[in-house]
């Protein structure tokens, strides 16, 4: 495996698509509407990519995308949505986004993007380790 990538959207579609196309770019994937149950999953294991809808039912994607910057700092987490007049991108950087994506969304783009991530967090870890040492 590559890396572990955890999707967050409410649309069925969505989340089909995104457990497809990476999994068969050889990550896990793990996926979920909920953002409540995220935080469940997030708690458990280590998570490398996170794909957050910013539109979810019953939660604000900046609000979770906040508490989970303070679980999970080293994890990778991309803003994707259909209502980008509704969020601007300044306040998805404020929120701790590391990037930010539309609908309908480019694939072929998105895979590019985890592929950076994970090579950025496997420097990252490098850089860390060695300084444990």
């Amino acid at each position: 495996m590559k890396g572990k990538i955890l999707i967050i959207d409410d649309e069925t579609s969505v989340r089909e698509l995104f457990t497809g196309v990476f999994t068969d770019e050889d990550y896990e994937v793990i996926a979920t509407e909920d953002g409540n149950r995220a935080l469940e999953i997030l708690e458990q294991d280590n998570i490398d990519v996170i794909f957050l809808d910013l539109k979810l039912f019953g939660m604000n994607g900046i609000d979770l995308c906040r508490q989970i910057r303070e679980m999970k700092p080293m994890s990778m987490i991309f803003a994707i949505t259909g209502w980008a007049s509704l969020f601007e991108i300044e306040e998805c950087r404020q929120a701790g986004f590391d990037d930010y994506f539309e609908k309908p969304l480019d694939m072929d783009m998105l895979t590019d993007a985890v592929a950076e991530a994970i090579k950025k967090l496997d420097r990252w870890k490098k850089r860390y380790y060695k300084t444990q040492k």
